[in-house]
């Protein structure tokens, strides 16, 4: 079965005066608008899909990366054509009654910095959930559109 073309999007920035994020996000299993994309799990995984919110920053704002809580988790992520870090956060004290991890990224390019979050069940093993393993194999297959990557 033939892959599916990636999707263009186009992300505002946080800063009118900054430029878009202009990035390309594989359309396999995934739903996707320029606020994020839901993101189809398989049938091991606990949740049926996972909700990615999608921010653009400008290359001078803080991610959250450059000075990580004790309890952030942060792992080095290299996507098609830039780098950046990936980080797991539990939540233990989550609304909905079910321990919840959260999931962020950032991807930083050239004129701007591309960043996501989503909320995942939190399981024993959450590094390697189904969930966040998605997430991340997602993460890895983004692509900025013309400003190249630093």
């Amino acid at each position: 079965m033939a892959q599916a073309a990636p999707q263009q999007l186009t992300i505002p920035n946080f800063d009118p005066d900054s430029p878009a994020c202009m990035v390309k996000v594989p359309q396999q299993n995934a739903q996707c608008t320029a606020t994020g994309c839901a993101i189809a799990m398989t049938k091991t995984a606990t949740a049926t899909k996972v909700q990615i919110n999608f921010s653009c920053l400008p290359t001078s704002a803080p991610t959250g990366f450059e000075n990580p809580a004790s309890d952030m988790k942060v792992y080095p992520i290299k996507s098609v054509n830039g780098k950046g870090h990936l980080s797991l956060i539990d939540d233990m004290a989550s609304s909905a009654g079910t321990p919840m991890q959260e999931v962020n990224f950032c991807l930083f390019g050239e004129s701007n910095n591309f960043c996501g979050n989503a909320k995942i069940a939190r399981t024993r093993r959450a590094a390697k959930s189904s969930e966040a393993e998605a997430i991340k194999q997602f993460v890895k297959q983004i692509e900025f559109i013309s400003a190249g990557a630093r």
